[in-house]
């Protein structure tokens, strides 16, 4: 067994909501020229498997994060302005709150009363977590985009 097989495969965020920021990013860069962006187009920009995108980006239209438009010319455009819409709006629409509130090891019961080994350093790591993603805007992140280069696809 290698170290690298010690190490779960788990990220902070899941796929969805990964795709969920990027989108949304491009959606930001994108909204400037034009008001509604087709599904297909951010599929094939950012490689994003279209029915699952689709799918993902759904949930986001039913929680009035973007606004969906069904024409030859439609596609879908953010319901609020790119400094109204964080990170963590994005995240905790499609993955919920569970990883601002959950014990990092999965330990039912972890808390104040009865903690695990590392809840207080979670604790404090989540706290600064939450307030990156809500501190991060649409705006901030498209002018990182477009100013620095930061790429928001592989």
């Amino acid at each position: 067994m290698t170290r690298d097989s010690l190490i779960p495969n788990t990220y902070m965020i899941s796929k969805a909501a990964s795709y969920a920021v990027q989108s949304l990013a491009y959606l930001a860069i994108e909204s400037s020229s034009r008001e509604y962006v087709p599904i297909k187009e951010i599929a094939e920009k950012l490689s994003i498997p279209y029915y699952f995108l689709k799918k993902v980006l759904a949930e986001l239209v039913t929680g009035g994060l973007l606004i969906s438009y069904r024409s030859a010319k439609g596609g879908i455009a953010l319901a609020r302005s790119v400094d109204q819409i964080s990170l963590l709006d994005i995240i905790t629409m499609v993955d919920g709150d569970v990883v601002f509130r959950e014990c990092i090891l999965g330990l039912p019961g972890c808390g104040e009363k009865t903690p695990c080994v590392l809840h207080e350093t979670w604790s404090l790591e989540r706290k600064r977590l939450y307030k990156m993603f809500n501190d991060a805007t649409l705006k901030t992140v498209a002018k990182k985009i477009n100013e620095q280069g930061f790429r928001i696809a592989p």
